[in-house]
């Protein structure tokens, strides 16, 4: 499971309540494979996490666009990495079905994607909003 803390927050409101939901849909999503939901129900979880990740990932570059933070680029390519790691997600699951390996597969894949990019380029990025833009 992914716990959420204090620790993780970057000083964005928008960006942290976006994470914070981001882990609990994870989380959904992570659970229903471990306990053998039904596909339908899998791929309901995905097709929101797929949303739902583009939405926030937009809203991220946006503000990054917005404020010329020198690290979108990065953050923009690891964006595009994950959403791939989505897509390559569903089509496993579609063609092998879920196992218990794979779900704890991809829960430590998930997991470290999502702690390593917030605690590290999402962190520079309330840094430099902080630092450059106080009154946010």
């Amino acid at each position: 499971m992914m716990n959420w803390n204090d620790n993780l927050a970057v000083g964005v409101n928008s960006i942290d309540n976006q994470h914070k939901e981001l882990f609990f849909k994870i989380n959904d999503l992570l659970v229903a494979m471990k306990s053998g939901n039904g596909n339908n129900e899998i791929f309901k979880m995905l097709n929101f996490l797929e949303n739902y990740v583009t939405k926030h990932f937009n809203d991220e570059e946006s503000i990054q666009r917005k404020n010329n933070y020198p690290g979108y680029n990065i953050q923009h390519e690891q964006h595009e990495a994950f959403k791939k790691e989505l897509t390559d997600l569903r089509k496993s699951v579609e063609t092998h079905g879920v196992s218990a390996v794979y779900v704890i597969s991809i829960q430590k894949k998930i997991s470290d994607w999502w702690y390593n990019h917030i605690t590290k380029l999402d962190k520079e990025l309330g840094n430099y909003l902080a630092a450059n833009y106080p009154s946010r």
